[in-house]
């Protein structure tokens, strides 16, 4: 008792807050799973409780596991490294062999070559004509770089372990309605392997529930497609022993904003409760689109093509910072000035 009153409550404090945001972000996760703030809140709560409970263990004299916890902490970044930046790249091949080039399909490969060019920078070597000034300004915006490549991996953590939970935490209650989310048709009027996951997806949700819920494929008509994806989907639900009476598709949206609006106009009220099917990796977007809609929903994710979710996720990634946009400027935004006074002073010192 006495060495637990000498820790105070640099410990304790912290232990119980970290224990609080841990159960808060688990409640909301299950309740809701639409905010990359209750992902976070969940992990990081864990994380400082988990912390805070090692020391105290070694107040104790049980210093092995605290110890393994920070070599641990130390070594996963170390190693995760190489294998992350090898699996990425040799991904950005394999997607760029077996689908179209675009950016989009690209953006795993073009992780992967940042990723190598952040070493690279790291280990240069600089001509031996530079001065002082220079080398101290090379080195301020190197560390700069870092910086923000670390707040970028920081996001792309959060929103990627707040996906992983969301899709196994968040409780599905009977829904009046499943809207399917579309995607492009093949030959007109085919509907695709990624389209027919998500409707797999929808048909085996909706056997979950008794009565079954109503299905609305969700998905208007492009420019290269004989019908609308709506249409597509529907035949292929009820090909695949779907009642057509359970079938409701919503044909008129072109974006997977206006796929939840119009398909909302079809069900009994405005807050009628839903399940919304896309594939995995869009699940947590879909979710938050959800939410600002003011819709009553929770999200399904369909499994996707290994080789193919880790562009999709990084392509994800990216549409979510640009949607919150300001707010990663702002923080930006701070840094770089921060780091202009620090390199200001620097000189001046120097």
């Amino acid at each position: 008792p006495d060495r637990l009153a000498s820790m105070g409550w640099f410990v304790w404090a912290p232990m119980i807050v970290g224990l609080i945001v841990f159960v808060w972000g688990l409640w909301r996760m299950i309740a809701d799973g639409r905010r990359i703030l209750y992902g976070v809140a969940l992990i990081g709560g864990f994380g400082l409780a988990l912390f805070c409970g090692l020391v105290v263990a070694a107040e104790h004299g049980h210093l092995i596991p605290l110890g393994a916890f920070l070599v641990l902490c130390a070594l996963v970044p170390l190693f995760s490294y190489p294998v992350l930046t090898v699996f990425l790249l040799a991904n950005g091949v394999t997607m760029l062999r077996k689908e179209r080039l675009s950016l989009g399909n690209a953006l795993s490969l073009l992780a992967g070559l940042g990723m190598v060019g952040l070493v690279a920078m790291i280990f240069v070597n600089w001509p031996e004509s530079w001065g002082a000034t220079t080398r101290t300004v090379v080195t301020s915006l190197m560390f700069l770089v870092l910086t923000l490549a670390g707040y970028v991996a920081t996001c792309f953590a959060a929103f990627w372990a707040t996906s992983l939970l969301s899709g196994r935490l968040t409780a599905l209650r009977r829904p009046d309605a499943i809207i399917v989310l579309g995607a492009g048709l093949l030959d007109g009027d085919r509907v695709p392997p990624l389209l027919a996951g998500r409707l797999a997806k929808a048909r085996e949700v909706q056997q979950r529930f008794a009565p079954p819920p109503v299905l609305i494929p969700s998905g208007g008509q492009g420019a290269d497609e004989s019908v609308p994806e709506g249409v597509a989907m529907g035949r292929f639900l009820v090909a695949a022993g779907t009642p057509s009476d359970l079938v409701l598709p919503e044909t008129a949206s072109r974006t997977t904003r206006e796929n939840l609006q119009l398909s909302r106009h079809l069900l009994p009220s405005p807050d009628a409760p839903v399940i919304v099917v896309t594939s995995n990796y869009h699940a947590l977007r879909a979710g938050m689109l959800t939410r600002s809609l003011g819709l009553n929903a929770r999200v399904v994710g369909a499994p996707t093509a290994g080789y193919y979710y880790p562009s999709a996720l990084i392509r994800e990634f990216v549409a979510v910072m640009v949607e919150h946009r300001r707010w990663h400027l702002a923080v930006i935004g701070v840094v770089v000035v921060g780091y202009v006074l620090l390199l200001a002073l620097a000189l001046t010192l120097a």
